[in-house]
């Protein structure tokens, strides 16, 4: 945007009236916060992990499956620990660059830029409490939805005037529900609200508020035809957690009754029958009866002994140990657990190695899982930069400079300090070579060293003048070498 755009643009600003710009673009926050209530009461705000172990992960197909997964990551080993990982994995730092229409850096747009990711990272002016909104920490977010919810969702919010960011909060997208208007067949985006509390101005469908504004941003991972809700990747694993369930309560009942040496315990009937009074030996009712009571007895008798209690009956009691026996062939369990794993590993998106589960892999095949890993998790961050991009270039906009935003991750890197080091030599090395046979100027290997050492790429104005006297060395000593004559051999 040149500088009479940028005077076109504030004065238009001054002089429409706000309640015209706030039709455009609304004014504060559009969306409204999970679990918010209208009426000020009930209002503290659960901590979920307190009831997590409260759960009966026997009655999980009671759930919606979005409920599923966002109490999977909290309950169950294996899906907190992939979704650990992925986050831990894509913590990289990430930067943020203003671009030109011609592909040369805008410096304006550049602080712009900065001034916006400064507005995240520094706290309001306000007195009291403030929830910490860093731009790690909504990155960390918005990562997490992708994963756990398909889709990252969040808004740019404006101050009263409709000229400046004041933040940018994260939205669930669970909440979104997309419709498509009559006769266009746009998409506008709608919230569900548990507690509703409609305003002037804002329209409604029942529990459903409409959030119909550019400064609203959804943005879906690997999207089908027609479906603006994305596909969340953790979502196969549902079913691999119903059959794990299912297999680890028929094994707890397998250990309960065969694990443990049980008493086999009999009473001699006839020993009893010998003993029984006088009266009742001629009426068949009275002797079952007094046999089932001898038997409780006995029965309750055994119930309560402790472990370490001593074993003291009568001989009229036998007590051995339970030998059982199975007819037909055993179930390698071994082999099952082995095919959940790997059915676990494939629908959380996630290696077994990550999961603890070593199955024997060598170092090539670790290695190539390592990278198709890596793969995915740059793959599924792909979709928090298309929402930064979005964001910023909001926010550039709002202030008045038109800027192509591009943001870019930090890649990710495993490689040990001395892998880092030896790669780094090797790079120098070739730099080096390919300036010496003049395939790059010594300012193109100036800047692409430095990048590579750590430091700013842009050349100091010390070192321009000795870059181009290397330069003009280094061609003059090229030409030497193809004007000198070749030598003559000696008669």
């Amino acid at each position: 945007m040149r500088w009479y755009q940028k005077v076109i643009y504030s004065l238009a600003m001054n002089v429409l009236p706000e309640a015209i710009k706030r039709q455009m673009t609304g004014t504060g926050r559009l969306t409204v916060p999970n679990g918010v209530n209208p009426f000020s009461i009930f209002n503290w705000l659960p901590k979920k992990h307190q009831h997590a172990h409260n759960v009966d992960l026997t009655k999980l197909q009671s759930y919606t499956a979005e409920e599923l997964l966002e109490l999977l990551i909290s309950v169950h080993p294996d899906v907190s620990y992939a979704l650990y990982t992925y986050l831990r994995m894509g913590e990289t730092g990430i930067t943020f660059t203003a671009k030109k229409a011609q592909g040369d850096n805008d410096s304006a747009g550049q602080r712009v830029l900065d001034d916006l990711k400064s507005m995240l990272n520094s706290p309001l002016p306000s007195p009291g409490y403030q929830h910490g909104r860093s731009l790690d920490k909504l990155d960390t977010i918005q990562r997490m939805m992708v994963m756990v919810r398909g889709a990252c969702a969040g808004e740019v919010v404006l101050n009263e005037a409709c000229n400046d960011v004041i933040d940018i909060v994260p939205v669930d997208p669970s909440l979104i529900w997309f419709r498509r208007e009559t006769g266009t067949s746009r998409l506008t985006p709608w919230q569900f609200v548990k507690n509703p509390s409609p305003r002037s101005g804002e329209e409604w469908f029942g529990s459903y508020k409409k959030i119909d504004t550019p400064t609203f941003i959804y943005e879906e991972f690997d999207p089908m035809v027609d479906d603006p809700y994305g596909r969340t990747p953790m979502l196969p694993v549902l079913q691999v957690v119903f059959f794990h369930l299912q297999v680890l309560q028929d094994l707890k009942a397998v250990v309960h009754n065969q694990g443990y040496p049980r008493l086999d315990i009999s009473m001699m009937e006839e020993i009893m029958l010998k003993n029984m009074p006088a009266q009742i030996k001629t009426n068949p009712a009275a002797q079952q009866k007094w046999l089932k009571e001898r038997m409780d007895e006995i029965t309750n008798h055994f119930n309560s002994l402790h472990p370490d209690d001593a074993l003291v009956h009568w001989d009229s009691v036998k007590v051995d140990y339970l030998k059982g026996g199975n007819s037909g062939p055993m179930i390698d369990i071994k082999k099952l657990i082995d095919i959940i794993d790997t059915q676990m590993a494939t629908s959380l998106k996630t290696l077994l190695t990550i999961l603890s589960r070593h199955q024997g892999s060598t170092e090539t095949y670790s290695s190539i899982d390592t990278q198709i890993y890596i793969k995915n998790v740059e793959s599924a961050r792909s979709v928090t930069k298309r929402f930064w991009q979005r964001a910023f270039s909001m926010g550039a906009r709002v202030r008045g400079t038109q800027t192509i935003v591009e943001v870019d991750y930090s890649p990710i890197d495993l490689r040990s300090e001395n892998e880092v080091e030896k790669d780094r030599k090797v790079k120098m090395e070739n730099l080096l070579t390919a300036e010496r046979e003049f395939y790059i100027t010594p300012k193109e290997a100036a800047e692409e060293a430095r990048w590579t050492l750590g430091f700013q790429s842009t050349i100091p104005e010390e070192l321009i003048g000795p870059l181009e006297q290397k330069r003009v060395q280094g061609l003059a000593t090229n030409d030497e070498a193809h004007t000198l004559p070749p030598e003559r051999g000696g008669d």
